[in-house]
């Protein structure tokens, strides 16, 4: 046979098209030919599947680059098929996508897993806050109620402590009102330890000071309201704080001594008169003249 005719057998049978792989359950209807700006392509449409959806969400890039395309408008997938495709590697790719797809649905799963831990992590640290919250409340309330200045606090707070659908707004602001309460505490302390003067000789004299403890104590037991009510009995608003934390305190600095003599003369009428003759003389006398 010529060396010519060799040749030209190999141009006998150019490359055609042969059509879409079969590819997630999609049914192709017949394609046609079609010039595009980047040369000569044979289009094939098909309706969208689920499962060439859930292919698409895990390969897209690599179908995309094989010719794939999903116009999201007509629900349609579309697949502009090349002459000089590799058809091996399309085969390849074609041959690939359940593994691909098994991996990308495991990390989903590891990712979902993640996200209910999370959740669940939050949501048990968001139970134990508003716990927290009530409970520390609900301590205030019970041991330093006289801390909570205010009837109107007290009210919102237990209405925050007994609201069984309590959220984190209503948790942080129980907590912000605890706080406030222990605030007072704080500048109450603040307060008795600094020395009042007029009273500083006095506030050494173990009699005085025993007599000073004596009478703070009386005051504060007949202190049930926590001075929220005006009715001069117990401490007033103005003094309610120190006085419980003086009656609270095993024992007593000079300041603070002086600190609940200058108390006791504010509320010197609800003295008893036993321990008013010690800690005030001069003025017992006076009245008893």
């Amino acid at each position: 046979m010529p060396e010519g005719m060799e040749i030209a057998d190999e141009f006998e049978h150019p490359p055609t098209y042969v059509g879409p792989p079969n590819v997630a359950d999609l049914v192709w209807r017949e394609g046609r030919v079609i010039q595009t700006r980047y040369g000569e392509r044979r289009l094939a449409k098909a309706s969208l599947t689920p499962e060439f959806r859930e292919t698409w969400k895990y390969a897209a890039g690599s179908l995309r680059k094989a010719g794939f395309q999903i116009e999201d408008y007509s629900d349609s997938v579309l697949y502009w098929e090349r002459l000089d495709i590799d058809r091996d590697e399309l085969a390849e790719l074609v041959d690939s996508l359940p593994d691909v797809i098994a991996r990308g649905q495991a990390e989903d799963a590891r990712i979902e897993d993640e996200r209910r831990e999370r959740q669940e992590r939050e949501a048990a640290a968001l139970q134990a806050f508003i716990e927290e919250a009530r409970e520390a409340a609900r301590q205030s309330l019970r041991t330093r109620r006289w801390t909570w200045a205010k009837n109107a606090l007290i009210d919102e707070a237990q209405a925050l402590i007994d609201d069984a659908g309590l959220d984190r707004t209503g948790a942080v602001r129980l907590m912000a009102l605890t706080a406030q309460a222990h605030k007072n505490v704080v500048r109450g302390e603040q307060r008795i330890a600094i020395r009042h003067e007029p009273e500083m000789v006095r506030a050494t004299d173990p009699e005085i000071v025993a007599a000073a403890r004596a009478a703070v104590i009386d005051i504060t037991t007949y202190d049930a309201d926590w001075a929220l009510l005006r009715n001069d009995i117990g401490w007033s608003r103005a003094t309610t704080v120190d006085g419980h934390i003086l009656a609270g305190l095993d024992a007593w600095t000079p300041e603070q001594a002086s600190h609940a003599l200058r108390l006791l003369r504010v509320h010197r009428k609800q003295v008893p008169s036993r321990l008013e003759a010690i800690l005030f003389p001069t003025l017992s006398l006076s009245s008893a003249a």
